[in-house]
């Protein structure tokens, strides 16, 4: 007796959908570069509001130094820096 030979399995494959285009390829860069774009200023706007909040709590050395401007009058008791 002849043994039958094993099932074939037959996949249909569909016509591919339309190719990528140049306008797609576009539409996508720009895409990605927008949300770059959004990512790298909410980390901007983080950034800053940090280094604000540093400096109103931990005042550097220029904010102590003394007046120079003519205009200012100078509060430390040192000689005045003002044109007499």
């Amino acid at each position: 007796m002849q043994k039958q030979p094993d099932a074939f399995i037959v996949t249909v494959i569909k016509e591919p959908e339309k190719g990528t285009t140049l306008a797609d390829v576009i539409v996508g860069s720009l895409g990605i570069t927008g949300l770059l774009v959004l990512a790298s200023l909410v980390l901007a706007v983080i950034v800053a509001f940090v280094r604000v909040r540093w400096n109103q709590r931990h005042p550097g050395a220029y904010s102590r130094l003394p007046p120079v401007s003519p205009t200012i009058p100078d509060d430390s008791g040192a000689e005045s820096s003002q044109v007499r």
